[in-house]
């Protein structure tokens, strides 16, 4: 494999890694919030959306370098939505799949790929 191949995967994974801590400590967060202000169940799914688009453009920005971003940051997006899937599917004891995981994967690839453009070029301008 050449050098540049594992560069990438590396950026793909490491941006991920951010990306899954910050969704876990964001929840976390977010279940206080509930907790505390006894916040409607309506708000819960948006609030999650929010969280998963501001965790990828986090890893992402952190993480992937401007070279084939928008594929990086795309492989990146659906990385994260399966391992955040996977944790939570874990955390509940049940794992079930539908038209809602299609869907979050097709959020989560693009989510990654704008957000990478978005990072590749901030960083680009700034060198």
């Amino acid at each position: 494999m050449s050098g540049e191949k594992k560069s990438a995967f590396a950026q793909i994974g490491k941006s991920a890694g951010v990306s899954v801590v910050f969704t876990l400590a964001a929840v976390l967060v977010f279940a206080l919030f509930i907790k505390l202000f006894s916040i409607g169940s309506s708000v819960i799914m948006p609030v999650n959306q929010v969280i998963k688009l501001l965790a990828i453009f986090v890893g992402c920005f952190f993480c992937i370098k401007p070279g084939k971003a928008f594929f990086k940051g795309i492989a990146s997006g659906i990385l994260v939505v399966l391992l955040t899937y996977f944790i939570f599917a874990i955390l509940a004891g049940e794992i079930s799949f539908g038209w809602s995981n299609v869907l979050d994967l097709l959020f989560g690839a693009i989510a990654g790929g704008i957000s990478a453009l978005i990072s590749a070029t901030v960083r680009s301008k700034a060198s």
